[in-house]
């Protein structure tokens, strides 16, 4: 027995032997590994470094050739060598040099601004120009933004196929504007009244149609047409703005044809009786358009932009939105309002997209002969498919 335990002693010691030294060679393993990993990045650093050496020496050869080159080519032609020292008062060859590549450049330089259509002389003259500016306290900056302010003054008061205005105009109109400033209110603007033809003062429409009364026909075709020009010549301005306003009394469900008729309606092919609204905004807009289509054969307004809009039932007479939805029979709300403005230059619209209002556009001729406005036709409109279901006091 005792013999037995000697012998499972020793294979035990020699089992932990043979572990340990498997772990050990392992380990020397290992880091024979990593010293390969860390040669192998040494030798990649120093591969970059070589490489980077010898471009720049490539870099500084090449430029080596040519500062070699300028000064053969110096010595060949002496005359230019001694024309340069006598010109630059220079007598180190690297002062030369670079004397030299500067005239160069300088050549370069002009021959582009030759080929643009620059002379020598205007670039004096500019400069010149900028000298004096200067010695006057005058900042170049800001002159061009006085020049910029210039342009646009004048594209705003400049007119089609009129010539620009001249200072003295612009001079005349900031005066005004200045004069005009202190009974302006907190905004400095004037702006025009805007007429308004009620149905409560007897400017009134056939019920739930844009039918013109008598009343509101004498208006449009009298009074009306001067005092709109009495205000565009005091407020300069150019658009005319009709915008036609009802109540919240609905008028109920019925085909509506203003899409196909609303610019036969403006052109005068087609009577203002056939159209047939099927809401409170195709009501406004219609009677707009019904109204718009007998100012167009003023000849007091036939060189301005005449705009047809609606405001339907959600503007109070106060300029506030009415959003109670209340239906009431309110006279003075419905209404017909002229508001007038200045039309927008081109180039600010064309950066600023906006949302377009329900709108049809009118074109404008300058010249228009004298037309009679058209009697209200006494023939009832046809009746459409459903019967109409229209409020009478709308």
């Amino acid at each position: 027995m005792a013999m037995d335990g000697e012998i499972i002693q020793q294979r035990s010691s020699y089992r932990q032997g043979l572990v340990l030294g498997l772990t050990m060679a392992e380990i020397m393993l290992l880091l024979v590994f990593c010293l390969l990993i860390a040669m192998a990045t040494f030798l990649k650093r120093e591969q970059d470094k070589r490489l980077a050496a010898e471009q720049q020496l490539q870099r500084q050869v090449a430029q080596n050739q040519r500062d070699r080159d300028v000064v053969a080519a110096l010595r060949e032609n002496t005359a230019v060598s001694e024309k340069l020292k006598n010109v630059s008062g220079l007598t180190d060859p690297a002062e030369i040099d670079k004397y030299w590549r500067e005239l160069v450049d300088s050549q370069t330089a002009m021959a582009d601004l030759e080929r643009s259509g620059v002379s020598i002389k205007e670039i004096r003259s500019r400069i010149a120009d900028l000298e004096k500016l200067k010695a006057s306290g005058l900042d170049i900056e800001k002159a061009l933004k006085n020049a910029e302010t210039v342009n646009a003054i004048n594209r705003a008061m400049s007119k089609s196929g009129q010539p620009p205005p001249s200072t003295t105009a612009i001079l005349e109109k900031l005066e005004r504007g200045s004069a005009e400033t202190p009974g302006a209110g907190p905004s400095g603007h004037q702006w025009p009244p805007i007429i308004t033809l009620s149905d409560a003062a007897g400017y009134s429409f056939k019920s739930g149609s844009a039918e013109l009364s008598q009343k509101l026909m004498d208006a449009l075709t009298g009074k009306t047409p001067e005092e709109i020009l009495a205000y565009i010549k005091k407020y300069d301005v150019d658009v005319i703005e009709v915008v036609g306003h009802t109540d919240e009394q609905p008028l109920g469900v019925r085909p509506t044809n203003l899409d196909r008729d609303l610019p036969s309606v403006l052109k005068g092919t087609s009577n203002i009786s056939t159209l047939v609204p099927a809401d409170n905004a195709g009501l406004g807009l219609a009677r707009a358009v019904s109204v718009v289509s007998v100012l167009r054969q003023s000849q007091l307004l036939a060189p301005y932009k005449l705009l047809p809009l609606s405001g339907a039932q959600l503007v109070n007479t106060d300029e506030t939105l009415s959003i109670e939805g209340a239906p009431r029979d309110d006279p003075q709300r419905r209404r017909i309002e002229i508001r007038l403005r200045k039309s927008v230059p081109r180039e600010i619209t064309s950066t600023i997209p906006l949302e377009p209002a329900i709108t049809t556009p009118v074109p404008m001729p300058r010249s228009r002969p004298v037309q009679k406005p058209q009697p209200l036709s006494v023939t009832p409109a046809p009746k459409p498919v459903r019967a109409p279901l229209w409020t009478p006091g709308n």
